[in-house]
């Protein structure tokens, strides 16, 4: 070995041969670095590119779930707004109705007020009528308000979710712009101008609009719902609650028109009663007048032969029986004429009383009348049926007008019930004819 190394020429060969080997070795190695490093690569650039898409698909099915989220919320608030809108013109003319119900039925037909002072439950049951009417009126305007507010709140949350959706569309079509971009196939922003880098914001932020937008949406739609239903429920209520106001009034109307006839004519029947009674005192008053003129001559007789006896001779004017028995029934007769006399009174006072009595009586009948009237006008104008029978006064009472308060002479005015009158139509002879004094 020696030897070989003192070969001429060979000096240096196995420097050469080491290196060459370290070399070549290195040359390994480092292809074998570098396909290993090349191999690493490519299963990183293939593992990373599962991942982008896998993300990115994620990322697409999130978007897409959230778009398809809204666009059914967006859809249901637009139902929404269009129940509240056909509400809202059902609200208009529940408010027409009950205007011309006030005006037509209640105020114009119904007459609320038109007894006043007087008032009793028919009329109270009107009034409640009236001003439930008035109520449910004011009720239903603000109910119109309030689904104007709700409307417009719908319009507003659904323009937001509209924005969004668009703002989605727009995203999706990046996302899939990105999953299509290849290493063959240039992207649009290295053909167009650089644009400047936006700021980006994190996942949490994005979710937690997606899901306001959500609960904001939802809110508005349940506030949608229970605002139709408390309408319908309103609607539901006002038409129960009017029928049972408008049944409880025509039930109190059709009572006191029936119990105002019964009443009427018994007042009629009171009437004729107290007519008989006038008629009988007066037939009374002419029999105690006449009794009364009997009397009064009987009692002149008797005067005339008490005159007459005193002109007897002196010898034989003295007092017998004859002039006891004569000045008795003089006595008597006096009494008598002062008891005709009282009674006459007593029968004119009774009169005075009849005439007050038959005069409240036809005032009674009057104001009750006016309400039979009244009463049936209003079952006429409210439930369109043909107006009533009003009871009238028997044809006695109409033939009877001259003894009527309002017709015949008051006992003052009647030269019948005039005592004086009737006393001084007897006129005695001249006293100067009675030797009284003798």
């Amino acid at each position: 070995m020696f030897a070989e190394a003192c070969y001429l020429g060979a000096y240096g060969l196995e420097d050469l041969r080491v290196l060459n080997d370290r070399l070549n070795a290195k040359v390994v190695e480092q292809v074998n670095d570098t396909q290993e490093l090349v191999m690493l690569n490519n299963f990183a650039h293939e593992s990373n590119e599962y991942q982008f898409k896998k993300c990115l698909q994620d990322r697409m099915s999130d978007i897409a779930s959230w778009r398809w989220v809204l666009e059914d919320l967006n859809k249901r608030l637009s139902e929404a707004a269009e129940a509240l809108q056909y509400e809202h013109n059902a609200l208009r003319v529940v408010i027409s109705r009950l205007q011309n119900e006030i005006e037509d039925h209640s105020r114009d037909a119904t007459k609320p007020g038109v007894l006043k002072p007087l008032s009793d439950s028919v009329e109270e049951a009107i009034l409640q009528e009236f001003d439930f009417l008035r109520e449910e009126k004011k009720k239903f305007e603000r109910m119109v308000l309030a689904l104007e507010k709700q409307s417009a709140a719908i319009e507003k949350t659904k323009k937001k979710i509209a924005a969004d959706l668009i703002l989605k569309e727009q995203a999706l079509c990046v996302e899939e712009a990105c999953a299509k971009i290849t290493s063959g196939v240039p992207s649009k922003a290295e053909c167009g101008r650089r644009k400047k880098k936006k700021r980006t914001s994190p996942i949490t932020r994005w979710e937690n609009r997606c899901l306001a937008l959500k609960t904001a949406g939802l809110r508005a739609l349940s506030n949608a719902i229970v605002t139709r239903q408390q309408v319908r429920g309103a609607r539901v209520h006002l038409s129960i609650t009017a029928q049972a106001y408008a049944a409880r009034v025509d039930a109190a109307l059709r009572r006191r028109l029936n119990s105002n006839k019964v009443k009427l004519q018994d007042i009629y029947w009171q009437k004729q009663e107290a007519m008989r009674d006038y008629k009988a005192l007066l037939d009374e008053m002419t029999t105690t007048e006449q009794n009364l003129l009997e009397t009064m001559e009987q009692e002149r007789v008797v005067e005339t032969r008490l005159a007459d006896r005193t002109k007897r001779p002196p010898g034989e004017h003295i007092r017998d029986e004859v002039d006891r028995k004569l000045r008795e029934e003089l006595a008597r007769l006096r009494n008598f004429s002062k008891q005709l006399r009282t009674n006459h009174e007593r029968i004119m006072e009774l009169q005075h009383h009849l005439t007050d009595s038959m005069t409240r009586i036809d005032c009674c009948a009057e104001d009750i009348l006016c309400v039979v009237r009244l009463d049936d006008e209003r079952i006429v104008s409210r439930l369109g049926e043909g107006p009533t029978e009003i009871p009238q006064p028997p044809p006695n009472l109409a033939e009877a007008g001259p003894h009527s308060p309002n017709a015949s002479p008051t006992p003052e005015q009647s030269p019948r019930t005039r005592p004086d009158s009737s006393l001084q139509s007897i006129q005695e002879e001249d006293e100067d004819d009675y030797p009284f004094d003798s």
